[in-house]
């Protein structure tokens, strides 16, 4: 009879333990192991100044990023040249490179909550993963940015260009054979660089020794041409960086892991880039690489991609899988690539050439007669996108500038740079995928496609924040218009033309998925039911007690 009271008070105590260790599992135990993730997550220095684990993979990141650029070869250049015809295009590609990034010159503050770090990228083509017939070699025909550039720079107010000047412009353009269009090798035109008249003349020795001599080392040519010899859109770029980056390590507080503090030394962009303070301001996490964890269908997710001279802010697209992981996905939304909005008028492409490129886009209702109404003290706001076809507006036309429809915004800097761009370039989703229908009609050859030209796109793991798959698409367009004052471009249409575009999709290497499985997946999956069966063990040898101590008793 001893011990059988014995073997009670023996289940009992094992059965309280069980129940407590449960309870404590499902109460506390998420908490303590939200705190070791948030620890290992960290960007920290260890004692013997080796990186911690997070920091390391940081600064060598676990991705296969694989980046295609397609281009747009126009097929009627006489067409567009001679008639103004609307220009034609056929997109070639994908050519194809495996890019790799190395974060640099690590370098802590004394208190831990800051990190300093160099951003170093490197592409390698590979004619494997780009289209059977494609070659690095491969010409296409494209919009003379140096050339168009050099027409647009000539109309800019704010260079003073005279009118003499402007006729010397056009006489050296037409006599060094600069041509609106041209046909570089693609490798050229992406990376290597290839020979422009103008770039030439530009950097010679000539026109430094004139310039020293006869205006006071102040280049004689009247407006700022790119400090490089030779013209690519990425030139000098391969195996280089971006500019410097200080961040918030996530040691004070892991919901501001990534936050970027300052970028190239500064906290706000430049005026001359954009023209609000809004639009200036270095938000959130370097292109989106880090994000709070416990994320929510409501979180926005700021992000500064300092290739595209900006911030955006990411908002919950969709639920979504990969690897059998399973993810939110955070995407740029429509508004943010809408400069017609108020909120974003800092990011609106100047045109300082006064052209209308897209007449009707708006499709305002015709005017019916009725007089502007405004008054001082109830004015009508024609930079908001709900006035511009407002009777007190001119239908789009704000001062001597036409605001472009939404889609567009411009290339304020050398990509990556604290450097203005001398080019008019315009980003877009691939194929104008956010422009209204008539304004992608323009072109001949725009296929949007919402699944296949999202510009901006993230997968992240939501317990911790972490990426797991990314897509990053943007198309480079030029503006074209006709300028009398430049024989060769006299009849051209008044149009923005696209060249090319960037698609690119980063995954994880198969370990690091495999880390995040057993990680953020399965172990707090294992530790909530190993806590509820401890809970349920524990009830279970209380009822056995009870049972035996019923029989004994009947």
């Amino acid at each position: 009879m001893k011990r059988v009271k014995r073997c009670d008070v023996c289940l009992v105590i094992l059965a309280v333990i069980l129940i407590a260790w449960g309870i404590f599992g499902l109460v506390w135990l998420p908490d303590i192991y939200d705190t070791i993730v948030h620890k290992t997550t960290v960007l920290k220095e260890k004692e013997d100044e080796s990186l911690g684990f997070s920091a390391l993979m940081f600064s060598k990141p676990p991705m296969i990023n694989t980046m295609q650029f397609n281009f747009f070869n126009l097929t009627n250049v006489d067409e567009v040249v001679y008639e103004g015809a609307r220009p034609r295009v056929v997109e070639v590609g994908p050519y194809t490179f495996i890019e790799s990034e190395e974060k640099r010159y690590l370098k802590w503050r004394d208190d831990g909550n800051e990190v300093f770090y160099q951003n170093y990228k490197k592409w390698i083509y590979h004619p494997e993963q780009s289209c059977p017939d494609c070659s690095y070699d491969d010409s296409v025909t494209i919009p003379n940015a140096v050339q168009i550039g050099a027409s647009a720079s000539s109309l800019d107010p704010k260079f003073g260009i005279s009118d003499t000047t402007k006729k010397v412009i056009a006489l050296f353009l037409l006599v060094t054979g600069e041509l609106p269009f041209n046909m570089p090798r693609v490798g050229d035109v992406l990376f290597d660089g290839y020979n422009d008249a103008m770039l030439t003349a530009a950097h010679s020795n000539l026109v430094n020794f004139i310039s020293n001599a006869f205006n006071g080392g102040v280049s004689i040519v009247p407006f700022p041409f790119p400090d490089m010899k030779t013209m690519a859109y990425f030139n000098g770029y391969n195996n280089s960086r971006d500019e410097e980056y200080w961040i918030k390590t996530g040691k004070e507080n892991i919901d501001d892991l990534g936050t970027i503090v300052t970028w190239a030394g500064t906290n706000l962009l430049p005026e001359s880039w954009w023209t609000t303070k809004e639009a200036r301001m270095i938000n959130g996490t370097d292109t989106g690489s880090f994000a709070k964890p416990k994320l929510t269908d409501d979180d926005v997710l700021p992000m500064f991609h300092s290739y595209l001279c900006r911030s955006f802010a990411a908002t919950f697209d969709k639920n979504s899988e990969v690897a059998g992981i399973k993810t939110k996905v955070y995407s740029v939304p429509y508004d943010d690539w809408d400069t017609t909005l108020h909120r974003n008028k800092g990011f609106r492409y100047k045109n300082v050439e006064g052209r209308d490129y897209f007449p009707g886009w708006l499709q305002c209702p015709k005017w019916n007669g009725t007089a502007c109404k405004a008054t001082p003290n109830d004015p009508i706001d024609c930079n908001d996108k709900e006035n511009l076809c407002h009777n007190c507006c001119n239908k789009g036309k704000i001062g001597n500038s036409y605001v472009l429809p939404p889609g567009f915004f411009p290339l304020a800097c050398y990509p990556g740079r604290m450097e203005t761009s001398p080019f008019a370039v315009l980003w877009s989703a691939p194929h104008m995928l956010y422009s209204p229908e008539n304004v992608v009609k323009t072109v001949n050859g725009m296929h949007p496609d919402y699944d296949k030209h999202t510009p901006l796109s993230y997968d992240h793991e939501p317990y911790s924040g972490q990426i797991t798959h990314v897509l990053y698409r943007v198309q480079v367009n030029m503006p074209i218009f006709g300028n009398p004052g430049v024989p060769t471009n006299a009849h051209l249409p008044d149009a923005i033309v696209p060249m090319f575009y960037e698609s690119s999709e980063a995954f994880l290497t198969d370990a690091t998925y495999q880390y995040f499985r057993i990680g953020f997946v399965f172990m707090p999956t294992f530790l909530m039911w190993l806590s509820i069966a401890q809970i349920v063990l524990g009830v279970l040898f209380l009822l056995l007690v009870i049972v035996l101590r019923a029989r004994r008793t009947f």
